[in-house]
């Protein structure tokens, strides 16, 4: 019975050192996937090049687009604006274009006599980690007050170079797999 006992202990422990042994943290599995980094705090001077810096929006991603909600954007309506980030309070401002994002409803009742927008970048450690991250705020206000909405949400910093950066929001994991993205150009 000893001889089984052991036996068997043998055998488990030869199957625990094969089953750890063919694990593996290799992203080779992937195949040639890369991950979404995460990115320092002083990967923002790219952001704001150590002063200020604008920025075009050329590419609006968005799996879950649905046009019959008042506060859906597109590229259309984004792509004449100018963002420039602040390297002071990390802010931006947005210089509006003529296409505006948010203009009649259904009814053909003007809604938008204003629109808001706002936004920050954040360097915190949230889902995806400590990187940064971007507030963005897009809404509207009629002169009477009696039409208004306002769509506020983070951002994951995805890509960065010179001249392009892509922010996320939750759901990808590797590079050029967004559901939902914001794809910047610099000017």
């Amino acid at each position: 019975m000893k001889k089984i006992n052991q036996k068997i202990t043998v055998l488990l422990a030869c199957l625990a050192l094969l089953m750890f042994s063919n694990c593996s943290s290799d992203d080779s599995e992937f195949s040639g996937k890369e991950r979404i980094p995460v990115f320092a705090e002083d990967d923002m001077s790219l952001i704001h090049g150590d002063s200020e810096k604008s920025w075009r929006i050329t590419e609006v991603i968005n799996e879950f687009y649905d046009p019959n909600y008042h506060l859906e954007i597109d590229i259309d309506c984004l792509e004449d604006d100018i963002y420039t980030f602040n390297n002071e309070d990390l802010s931006f401002a947005v210089t509006l274009g003529e296409s505006k994002c948010f203009g009649q409803n259904n009814d053909g009742v003007f809604i938008a006599d204003e629109e808001i927008f706002d936004g920050e970048l954040v360097y915190m450690d949230a889902s995806q980690g400590e990187t940064i991250y971007m507030r963005f705020s897009r809404g509207f206000v009629n002169s009477q007050g009696s039409a208004q909405g306002i769509s506020i949400r983070y951002y994951t910093l995805a890509e960065l170079s010179e001249n392009r950066m892509v922010f996320h929001r939750e759901g990808a994991e590797f590079l050029g797999e967004y559901r939902e993205a914001l794809v910047f150009e610099a000017i």
